[in-house]
């Protein structure tokens, strides 16, 4: 993260009431990134991936990391009440996903379940897993989407990615109504919807250091993103100081919208 900083610069901190942060997707990427800005922050978080994440003992034994998957119900609860040791939970970030490329044509339904159910079901099944663990005092909730879910994107590959984008679409709708459902308790919904960001998905369509031309003219920041960036608005979503925001939708596509 230290790429972001000034020499000399000035500014405010975010600010955490809660103590307990569940991150999913936590092995790499936006997810791990998030991780660490918030465990760097002072809360205890909840690590949980497919494969454990990775831990260095550190952080005094606020990083606790469990392998568990998003589409296991039962899993989920027994997780998170084994981790938090009794502490009620305040923030959760869903950034767990998957992305297969299958172009539109031909799309098979295993592959239509399986992303819907990890990306747009599984959301719904942490959240619902966390809401009668959050404390009396409520807390925040971030949903990692895309860009994909409000415009067509194909300029990576010829063909737009169908399941992909609905999941997306639906997690969109999901904060909305999880944003209106969870209001009375203090809980605030948001998504954050990130453009071309430099992580291992993005890596599978080639090299990340900078944009391909075919993209470069449509991103008028003119590079990719790093996932500390998409990881800082989370914070600021999560954070007191956007204690009015709830069912907003971020972008963080380098300005693509404009082009």
């Amino acid at each position: 993260m230290h790429e972001a900083m000034h020499e000399g610069a000035r500014g405010t901190s975010l600010t955490y009431a809660g103590e307990v942060a569940v991150v999913t997707g936590a092995a790499g990427g936006i997810g791990a990134a998030t991780s660490t800005l918030l465990l760097d922050a002072g809360l205890t978080v909840l690590c949980l991936d497919r494969v454990v994440p990775a831990d260095d003992g550190g952080y005094d034994g606020r990083r606790r990391c469990a392998a568990v998957d998003v589409t296991d119900t039962d899993g989920l609860g027994t997780t998170l009440d084994r981790l938090r040791g009794g502490l009620p939970l305040s923030y959760v970030v869903n950034c767990a996903g998957v992305l297969d490329q299958t172009g539109f044509a031909g799309a098979g339904s295993e592959s239509w379940l399986r992303t819907l159910d990890v990306n747009l079901v599984g959301a719904y099944r942490v959240l619902d897993a966390a809401g009668p663990r959050f404390a009396a005092a409520g807390g925040a909730v971030v949903n990692v989407g895309s860009i994909e879910a409000h415009r067509v994107i194909a300029l990576s590959n010829p063909d737009p990615n169908p399941a992909y984008a609905a999941s997306k679409a639906g997690l969109a709708m999901l904060t909305r109504t999880a944003g209106r459902a969870l209001a009375a308790r203090g809980v605030r919904v948001n998504t954050v919807s990130p453009g071309f960001v430099a992580t291992a998905m993005a890596a599978a369509h080639g090299a990340t250091a900078q944009l391909p031309p075919a993209l470069a003219p449509r991103v008028p920041l003119g590079r990719f993103a790093r996932a500390d960036e998409v990881a800082t608005a989370i914070a600021f979503l999560l954070a007191d100081q956007a204690s009015y925001v709830t069912g907003a939708d971020l972008r963080i596509d380098g300005g693509f919208e404009l082009t």
